[in-house]
């Protein structure tokens, strides 16, 4: 449990940090912000299901490729074997987003930060960590007569990057769809 204390200590300055340039942008920047609701399901373990809720924000434009567009804050809802039974688990997450915009398409990857509930530890899943880090990548349509609605597919890969074993880690196929605030 100390462990723990002692992760969280390191983990909650860098939300703190992710959230203050989400939102320190000058206001002539006209930064847009959206809402993401996602639905996914386990590549690996069929009987993990996930919906999550997510507000999204543009950050300001910067010709680097290495500089994220945008930020995500949100958390989810996750429907898990385990030895018990069926259980639940809640996350939490930030998460910096490249995305390029094409005229009616678009493409995105990420890495963030996601802090789960409770540990998992079943027949094909092991999160062995309540913190675990998570990348996704993926891609979509825009729509609307400004491509401001966005319909998707990603593929995402949650583990602990090896901070405890075992360190299985979790693979999702989600359905995404984003609408601006």
């Amino acid at each position: 449990m100390d462990s723990m204390r002692k992760l969280m200590k390191r983990v909650c300055p860098l939300l703190a940090t992710l959230a203050f340039l989400a939102f320190a942008e000058t206001a002539a920047a006209h930064a847009q912000s959206e809402v993401m609701v996602s639905l996914g399901r386990g590549t690996d373990d069929a009987d993990i299901d996930v919906i999550r809720l997510a507000y999204r924000r543009t950050l300001a434009s910067d010709a680097r490729w290495w500089v994220p567009t945008l930020v995500e804050f949100g958390g989810g809802i996750w429907r898990v074997p385990d030895f018990g039974g069926t259980t639940q688990r809640l996350d939490l997450h930030a998460t910096p987003v490249w995305r390029a915009d094409f005229a009616r398409t678009y493409v995105e990857g990420g890495i963030g930060a996601y802090m789960l509930s409770h540990t998992i530890n079943n027949n094909t899943t092991h999160l062995a960590t309540s913190f675990e880090f998570g990348s996704h990548a993926g891609a979509g349509l825009r729509l609307g007569t400004r491509g401001e609605t966005r319909v998707g597919i990603a593929l995402q890969h949650l583990s602990n990057a090896g901070i405890k074993q075992p360190n299985g880690g979790v693979n999702f196929m989600l359905v995404t769809a984003s609408f601006p605030l």
